[in-house]
Formats: C-alpha cells, structure tokens, sequence
C-alpha cells in the first residue's frame, strides 16, 4: 500500500548513516551463519555453503557494501575453536564469518528450550503448546549477551548491525548496554536526537553478562560520538501476536524491552507492527507514536517490510536440464488429473490436521457427485453448498479499495471466477475426485521435540485414513512425502500443480505462495496456469488479494476453495487467457518485490 511505502522510504533515510556513500560496513547477525562447519572433514569440506530465502536474499546485497560481516553460531561443536574460527575466516572471500560457539547445553537451553518451546509456540498464538524454565530464559540471556559481544568486538562506529528473528531478541539492547558501558552516552551524541531529555545512564544495565572482560580502551569524546552513531536494525520474521498472549510469558518485558535497542524495527504486516506498539503501552507503561517509540532517550522506528521470495534461485533451477526432466515427467504423469500441491514443515502452526480434514470433505462432496451423476438424479446441488458458493462468489464481486484499485484486470477476475461459479452452480461437469492428487511434501522438524512428534503421528494416521478410504487399485488421492526434495524437483512440481495448498493457522509470511507464482512461467513448455487457496491468517495475504482466501478453521469453506480453485484451471470452462491472468497478475507482483528488493530496502 501507499502507507506502507511511505514509511519504507522514510526509515530508509533514517537507518542509513551519516557517512552512507562513503566507506559502509554492514554486520549481518542470525541465529545460524550461511555455512555448516564440519569438524571431522578435511578443507574444503569441512564449511558447506547454506541456502535458504534469507541467505540468499542477504548474499544478493554484499556488493552495495564495501565490507560485510555475519556473526552467527555455525552449527556444529568444535573442540578447537581458535583454527576453525580462522578457517571460516579464510572460508569466503565476499564475506568475514565471525562465529558465535556454543556448547550442547546452550543449543538444548536456548535454541530447543527457550527459543522453541517458549518463544515460537507465543509468537503464533499457540499458548497451550508453550512451556517455561528459569534456566532457559538464563541461557537465553547469556547466549544473546555472546552475541552481543561478539559484534562489538568486530564492530567499528558508522557501522550498520542488521539482527534477524526471535532467537536474539534481546541482542539489540545488550549492543547498546555494552556501547554506553564503554563510551558513555554523551548528550552531544549525533545519533541522538536534540530534542529528547539528557540520558540517565545510570538507569541502563548490562543484564546476563558472561563473565568475559571485553577490552575497553580509554576514547576521546569524538570517538565516543562517533560510537554512539551505530545504526541498529531488527528484523522479525515471525508473527507478533497481541500483548494478552505475549504477555502469558514471565519474561515478556525482557522481550519487548530487548528490541528497542534498535533504531529500526521490520515486521512483515501492519498487523504485527500493531501488536508490537500495544505491548509497549501494556508492558512499557507509556504510549509510542504510531511508528516511533522513545525508550530510554533513544528512538525507535517501527516499519513494515514484507519478505519477498528467493525467485533468482527458483528461475535459475528452471533453467537447468533436470528441471526439464522432472517437469516433462510430471506433464506425462499427471495428464488428465488435477494436481494440488502442498509444501509444509510438519508444525502444529502449518495447520496440517486441518487441511488434511478439508481434503477429506472435498473427496466426500465428489464422491456423492458422482454417484448423483451416475444415477441420473438431477443437476442440482444440495442447498447448503450452493450458498457456500454463493458467499465465495460474493467475496470477488466486492471491490476492496483497502486492497486494490478497480481496474481492467478486477474486471477480469470478477468475471473469470463468476463463471466458474456459474459452471459449478448449473454443473456443467463435476470433477471426478478420482482424477486429482493432492502431493504432501511435509519436511520434517524439530522431531526431538514432543509437541512435533505428536502432529507427525497424527499427520501420518489422517492420511492413511482418507487413502485408505478413498484409494482405489489405480489411484492414491494422497501421496505423501516425508522429506524436503531438490530445487529443481520441486520448481517442476510448482509448474506443473493446478493449485497451491496453503492454510497455516497463522504464519509470518510463508514464502511457498509465492514460490509456486514464481514457477509459472507462462513461456515455458508443460507449465501450466495455478491458482492458491491461502490461509487469511499468512502473512501473504496481506499482497496476493486474488487468491482463493480462506479461514483454515473453516472445513467447508477450504473444500470449496479447492473446488473452485479447480474448475478455474481445467479444460475450457474458462478462457485460456483468463486461467492465466489468475496465475500472472499475482506472479508480476511477486518477481517485483523478491527477496533480494527486501533485503535491499
């Protein structure tokens, strides 16, 4: 939207520093670095590069610096740490690696602990799954506080600190502790505004310190000036839930309090700007501006970024010979049937339980279809779906201006899925249930952690049932996999699936919407046009207003979002050129605004 243009451009110009254009360091810090350390291997096997949508996106922007950092714990336990620190030194030309080494109790007690069965479960509103330990929250602190040292042992003033996710939420604040121990808080300090109050350094402390002396040298006011300019950024890539579930953590002040000492704080919606800001009122005792708060005698930006999806990576697979391969494959395989796709991490936050009772309904609703076709009873529907699709319908008639403007293609949108209603109405050809395939590629996650092996069981037995009770000797409606596939496999399965099954019970984003857009390449053989049922509590929503958008708790409502979904992309009950405006309005507004435009914004 406009609003929130506006507020990019504006926190753009106040994060950069003064000397921007000049010499610009940045320090990237991330729970994990962009490499895995093996130990036992021998160089150049022993550091492995990592991938992922963040990796990607902040590698993209190494070039507009002229030195890039990244501190983070490398993921592995090393009994030297002195040669393999200089190792990963030596290990990337573009980028110095400055690992944070942690020991097999600070990974259980702060990553698996607190991080994960504290934290993760709050951030997306799953308070029943959380759980509390004093000596998790004190690892917490004390692992944040090595990271905080870290860098500012590799820092220089001027610098730009870019902190990502919920691991180190604390780390923010803990930098400004250890600067203002070190060079005080002069009242002439550029980054601070003239006209906020005189700081009382006395009312900040330096919390969970690890006993670690840093060498602190005496500096000059200058320096102690130009120190006090270092630009903090914080970016969240989860949800932020409301204050009444964040505050059910006994350590919710230490959370809210440890972002704000960052000059900048990135959220993915509005919505989770909103729920920050009411935990400064609840929890802070005093009300910030809409996008500001001071804290402190500091102030902090707050700003909506919405992370893009790594589509070099995805266009750059479809490009090599085993996507081909797979995708012609896949053409052949599934010619004549309906492919809807579904890519999750198996987390009790992806709603798998629920998607997989809405597949159930689905294939229920085809099935007696199909036997009303094959007793000749009659052309109409029962009344209650028929007012189901008549709210859908209703849903596209619409004309949001929150969302979008009314243009041409509005135009187009509304007719495309009026008439697929209509055909679905006047039942034109129901679809043979019998003639799709939902693909789950459910990855597996945290499997040492209960709460994860509990969803995994129940994920597994729901399967087994609607196979078991809608399977035939030449068909499997579900066909599951327990396992992340390669790049290029899964880039063909994005071209080639009629639908993208996306129904989170909350999530920040979820970048596999976008993903599946960025695969339909209308140029390319054998892909063809999709269309995504999207979860209104994913963060996605917020920019892709022409999926199928659906309450996830809502059984019906995902069955019929399928369905129509469905009938939008087979044979000629629409117009080929139509099928496609779904699939590349959405996919233009994707490519524009990809990983690599947020990690440059």
């Amino acid at each position: 939207s406009i609003f929130v243009l506006l507020l990019q451009t504006r926190h753009l110009r106040l994060i950069l520093p003064e000397n921007f254009g000049k010499m610009v360091r940045v320090i990237f810090v991330s729970n994990r670095l962009p490499v895995t350390v093996n130990p036992d291997k021998e160089p150049p096997n022993d550091v492995q590069q990592s991938s992922g949508g963040l990796v990607s996106a902040l590698k993209s922007v190494v070039k507009d610096y002229d030195e890039v950092l990244w501190v983070g714990w490398p993921g592995a336990y090393c009994k030297d740490e002195a040669a393999m620190t200089k190792r990963l030194h030596e290990s990337n030309a573009s980028i110095q690696m400055h690992p944070v080494w942690l020991d097999k109790d600070d990974v259980e007690d702060f990553y698996n602990g607190f991080s994960n069965s504290s934290l993760w479960p709050l951030l997306h509103w799953m308070t029943p799954y959380a759980r509390f330990k004093k000596s998790w929250f004190e690892s917490y602190r004390k692992v944040n506080m090595k990271f905080a040292e870290i860098i500012l042992q590799v820092a220089k003033p001027g610098d730009i600190i870019w902190v990502h996710d919920y691991h180190l939420f604390m780390v923010p604040m803990m930098v400004r502790n250890l600067v203002d121990e070190k060079y005080g808080a002069p009242d002439s300090s550029p980054r601070r505004p003239k006209d906020l109050p005189p700081l009382d350094s006395d009312a900040i402390t330096t919390q969970g310190n690890t006993g670690k002396k840093l060498n602190f040298a005496p500096t000059s006011r200058s320096e102690a000036a130009a120190w006090q300019n270092l630009k903090i950024g914080f970016f969240l890539h989860t949800p932020f839930p409301s204050w009444e579930i964040i505050s059910t953590h006994p350590n919710c002040v230490d959370i809210v309090q440890g972002m704000l000492g960052a000059d900048l704080i990135g959220f993915h919606t509005y919505n989770y700007l909103r729920h920050y800001r009411s935990c400064v009122i609840r929890l802070c005792g005093f009300t910030p501006e809409m996008d500001m708060v001071e804290y402190l005698g500091r102030r902090t930006r707050l700003g909506v970024y919405p992370i893009g999806a790594n589509c070099t990576d995805i266009l750059n697979n479809m490009k090599t010979d085993k996507f081909k391969e797979h995708l012609a494959s896949y053409a052949e395989e599934f010619q004549g049937k309906s492919l809807v796709l579904s890519v999750e991490r198996l987390d009790y936050s992806k709603g798998m339980p629920q998607k997989l009772e809405a597949i159930e309904r689905y294939l229920e609703e085809a099935e007696k279809a199909q036997k009303r076709k094959q007793r000749q009873e009659g052309d109409a529907q029962d009344q209650d779906r028929q007012d189901r699709l008549a709210k859908l319908r209703a849903h596209f008639e619409v004309e949001n201006p929150d969302q979008v403007e009314k243009s041409r293609f509005r135009t187009a949108m509304t007719s495309v899925w009026n008439r697929a209603v209509e055909l679905v109405s006047e039942q034109a050809e129901e679809l043979d249930h019998t003639k799709t395939v939902f693909l789950f590629i459910a990855v597996p996650s945290r499997q040492t952690v209960q709460e994860y092996k509990a969803i995994e069981e129940e994920v597994h037995m729901k399967v087994s049932t609607i196979n078991g009770r809608f399977g035939t000797v030449n068909h499997t409606p579900i066909v599951y996999i327990h396992r992340g596939i390669p790049g290029e496999e899964l880039a063909a399965l994005y071209a080639r699936a009629d639908c993208c099954l996306v129904t989170p019970l909350v999530d920040g984003m979820n970048l596999v919407a976008k993903e599946f857009l960025v695969a339909k390449d209308r140029e390319v053989e054998h892909v063809v046009p999709g269309t995504v049922v999207l979860s209104e509590f994913a963060g996605a929503t917020q920019e892709m207003f022409d999926a199928l958008v659906i309450n996830p708790y809502d059984v019906d409502a995902t069955a019929d979002a399928i369905h129509l979904g469905l009938e939008l992309t087979k044979g000629d009950r629409v117009d080929k050129h139509l099928r496609w405006e779904v699939s590349e309005r959405m996919r233009h507004v994707v490519l524009a605004n990809d990983a690599v435009w947020w990690a440059a914004a």
